[in-house]
């Protein structure tokens, strides 16, 4: 009967081991994952700021050389302006922004 509980401590030390070790290399990947994944958003934040503020400076463009907007456009660019700052986007489109609310309405 020693040997046998002998063996089954044994086993059960081993498999305790065993689970530690298996737990502790999915915590390691799954935080490995997590790095990865945050890496990828933050790159896509930063992706979708871009446009936006390319798209917003082209808007500018355009709207200022005419002297007037049309509501829609206003709506559109306001909506792409509050995104762009939520996004983290910088003050460089601030004054862009202010022009463009300040230009005449035609629709």
């Amino acid at each position: 009967m020693d040997i046998l509980a002998m063996i089954v401590t044994t086993a059960f030390g081993f498999i305790s081991a065993m689970l530690v070790y298996l737990l502790q290399q999915a915590h390691k990947e799954n935080k490995k994952l997590k790095e990865e994944q945050k890496k990828r958003a933050s790159a896509l934040e930063n992706g979708v700021v871009c446009i936006l503020r390319k798209h917003l400076m082209d808007e500018h463009e355009l709207w200022t050389a005419k002297g007037h907007i049309t509501s829609k456009a206003l709506e559109s660019g306001l909506l792409m302006y509050k995104a762009y700052k939520a996004l983290g986007g910088n003050g460089m489109i601030d004054h862009m922004e202010e022009e463009i609310q300040n230009l005449p309405i035609r629709d």
